[in-house]
């Protein structure tokens, strides 16, 4: 039977800097992510041309783990090509990297591919940009469709970026596409909307992926957010796949890991 799943996201780029992905080297992550029974990783990649697949995916099930999904973030915070750009050379050189986490994802089996700062920003100019972004995903639908992936859309809070915050906006554009779903982050949706475990539930079956962190974007169970009352509705939407941590690594990475999987191993069945 079908289970709900833990896993964790780990940066493949060491030189980006970015707080709530864990960066320790790769081997010592995977042999945590065992020791504490999680049942896979999440890999946020800044370059996908710059990844050795195979022996990824070698490594990665010599530890008993899966690929939970390919996020994508990093590329955006070190090369700043977004899918929204107006500069076309960068939005073309988005799109074409998005292709290669999609071929990522393929031979990874995780068949995710997430789409979250690497939408961009308006910068001023939103309705420009969202149209922009829809063209892009257009492009990118029809080549997940082809490959059986699908893209997994973040709505972000405000501080982050200013295209896409709230889960209806997400939501109207995913509607256009045949193989885009949303990726539910409870840090982000917990600013964003009035409560968010009623807006799990409006999300419903469009939820693609699950990302989890406290009230304090600490890991689960260090903050005031009720995981009970969280993973029972993401039940009662039908949800089954993996939920990822993308939390701050603190007080250090054991005890994120661990405090992570005693809060949620429990509620998943």
């Amino acid at each position: 039977m079908s289970r709900l799943k833990l896993s964790a996201v780990h940066a493949l780029a060491k030189d980006v800097e970015f707080r709530v992905v864990i960066k320790a080297p790769l081997e010592r992550v995977l042999k945590k992510l065992q020791e504490y029974g999680y049942d896979g990783i999440e890999y946020n990649i800044s370059n996908p041309y710059e990844v050795d697949v195979v022996e990824l995916k070698r490594k990665t099930r010599n530890h008993g783990l899966g690929v939970a999904a390919i996020s994508t973030g990093l590329s955006y915070l070190r090369y700043g090509y977004s899918l929204s750009s107006r500069d076309e050379h960068e939005r073309n050189m988005a799109i074409k990297f998005f292709k290669k986490y999609i071929e990522i994802a393929e031979k990874l089996e995780a068949y995710k591919v997430v789409i979250g700062l690497a939408r961009g920003r308006c910068k001023g100019d939103c309705s420009d940009a969202l149209r922009r972004l829809e063209e892009s995903l257009k492009i990118l639908d029809d080549y997940a469709g082809e490959q059986g992936v699908i893209l997994v859309f973040e709505p972000l809070n405000r501080y982050e970026t200013d295209l896409i915050n709230k889960l209806e906006d997400a939501l109207n554009l995913i509607s256009k596409y045949e193989n885009v779903k949303i990726l539910f982050d409870t840090f982000h949706m917990m600013l964003e909307e009035k409560n968010v475990y009623e807006a799990i539930l409006r999300a419903g079956n469009t939820i693609g992926h699950f990302h989890v962190a406290d009230s304090n974007r600490l890991a689960p169970g260090m903050g005031m957010l009720d995981w009970e009352k969280i993973i029972y509705r993401l039940l009662r939407t039908g949800y089954k796949g993996y939920i990822s941590v993308e939390s701050r690594i603190e007080p250090d990475l054991d005890t994120m890991l661990r405090v992570s999987a005693e809060t949620l191993k429990p509620l998943l069945i």
